[in-house]
């Protein structure tokens, strides 16, 4: 996985030996978010809501292993099945970055017969979030990446 990043914006790429349309299906259906989409095997979600249209929203419900439940809410900015998402991201109460709104962008591009992934998370805005949210998208994309050699 290749990752760059600056204070306000993160990028993160990693190739699947699927096609994008696989790699946008596990992206954005609750049954397959259920495996991958968290920061670690340790973490569980309560629940996986989403609405898969431009201005569509959705919520994820974290649970740590010590119990704590973190939400992430948004709204989709640009759905492009299955090139491109654009979506809103923001942490409800009490996380310590709840109500700072950053934007993420997932490109699923072809490339040698598979896809190449790449996620720009931006807009961070307070001390810490980008280095939180880069050792969670990188828990998350190696649990993807496990998940897409399952199916």
């Amino acid at each position: 996985m290749v990752s760059e990043s600056t204070n306000e914006v993160l990028v993160l790429r990693r190739t699947f030996a699927a096609s994008p349309k696989d790699v946008f299906q596990v992206w954005t259906t609750p049954e397959y978010m259920q495996r991958w989409f968290r920061p670690s095997k340790d973490f569980v979600h309560p629940f996986i809501e989403v609405d898969l249209r431009v201005g569509g929203q959705y919520r994820v419900g974290f649970e740590s292993p010590e119990g704590t439940v973190d939400v992430v809410k948004g709204e989709f900015l640009e759905v492009n099945d299955p090139q491109k998402l654009v979506y809103s991201w923001s942490w409800e109460q009490p996380n310590e970055f709840a109500e700072i709104e950053t934007q993420v962008t997932v490109d699923f591009l072809e490339k040698d017969g598979g896809t190449e992934l790449v996620l720009t998370h931006e807009r961070f805005s307070k001390p810490g979030m980008q280095e939180r949210h880069m050792a969670g998208w990188t828990g998350a994309l190696e649990l993807l990446s496990e998940s897409m050699i399952k199916d």
